[in-house]
């Protein structure tokens, strides 16, 4: 079960994704994994990918996060 604790965090964490300037930012997922908060799909640079990380870790206030987002021209998710 989901708490909506978790939920809010989920939430605000896609917001703040999806209001980025960064449209590759704006792609990405963010998703519940046990009590962690995943976040996966693809950037093409190593500093969109960190971007990401440090925008999604504002929002999860303590949660543990777990960055699995590819870096390359043709990286796979």
């Amino acid at each position: 079960m989901i708490d909506s604790g978790f939920q809010d965090v989920l939430g605000q964490a896609k917001k703040m994704l999806t209001e980025s300037p960064f449209h590759a930012l704006r792609m990405l997922q963010v998703e519940q994994l046990g009590d962690q908060v995943l976040l996966k799909g693809h950037v093409e640079s190593f500093f969109l990918k960190q971007l990401a990380q440090e925008t999604v870790r504002s929002a999860t206030r303590g949660i543990e996060m777990v960055n699995s987002v590819a870096v390359g021209p043709n990286a796979s998710v």
